[in-house]
């Protein structure tokens, strides 16, 4: 689990480091290319330039949460496998079984992850395309990064909650019924990982895999109870 979670810190490091460099740049190239720069200079209002920098903070917010969404889909695509074996053993240990590799029902548990990651990455592009338009408006684009906070914590839980019900013999149909229905967990288990970068390298090492850990525990204590 450690060497893993090194090569996770390195990756979001290295990735952090580019994405500062490159976003602000993309932000000054914006205001440069269109104008705005100069026109907000001629009018030469403390208000307007209020507005502008206040929209390119949550300019460089959002994307900054964007690639998250885009580092997050590579980090899980690329670990598939890992988590993979490392759920079937949580899931051993949950049912006080001798862990016994089976290949088939590996196999199956990664490809299912690949699939769903795919999906997920489609449709939650879809949802940031019109967020990231009405984050340039003023006022009201200042709340577009709650919402997509909302939606990237939603679709990393999910990844992590279909582990445990995939060894649960559970479709994809029942899976998506069953998240739709306990939106909290999805939201809240994507929020704590979040939370856990907050922590500089130790949060970085362990936050990918206590979400999948927390994610299989509150995934069969629910199932208990129904």
């Amino acid at each position: 689990m450690i060497i893993p979670g090194i090569i996770y810190a390195y990756l979001f490091l290295v990735g952090m480091n580019y994405f500062s460099q490159y976003s602000s740049l993309f932000i000054e190239s914006i205001i440069l290319r269109t104008g705005l720069k100069t026109w907000v200079d001629n009018l030469n209002s403390d208000l307007i330039g209020f507005f502008i920098t206040m929209g390119s903070f949550w300019l460089s917010f959002t994307l900054l949460l964007f690639y998250f969404a885009l580092f997050k889909y590579l980090f899980l695509f690329l670990f598939a496998p890992y988590f993979s074996y490392f759920h079937l053993r949580i899931e051993a240990i949950n049912k006080n079984e001798v862990f016994v590799f089976n290949r088939k029902a590996y196999q199956k548990l990664v490809l299912r992850a690949w699939l769903l990651n795919v999906t997920n990455l489609l449709w939650q592009t879809v949802y940031l395309i019109p967020i990231v338009i009405i984050c340039t408006l003023p006022i009201v684009g200042w709340f577009t990064p709650f919402f997509t906070i909302i939606l990237e914590c939603y679709f990393f839980g999910y990844a992590m909650l279909d582990y445990g019900l995939a060894t649960e013999k559970q479709n994809k149909v029942a899976t998506a019924s069953y998240v739709n229905n306990h939106k909290g967990l999805p939201i809240g288990n994507g929020l704590l990982f979040y939370m856990m970068h907050l922590l500089p390298i130790i949060g970085w090492i362990t936050a990918p895999f206590y979400s999948l850990i927390a994610a299989q525990l509150n995934t069969q204590e629910l199932k208990d109870k129904a």
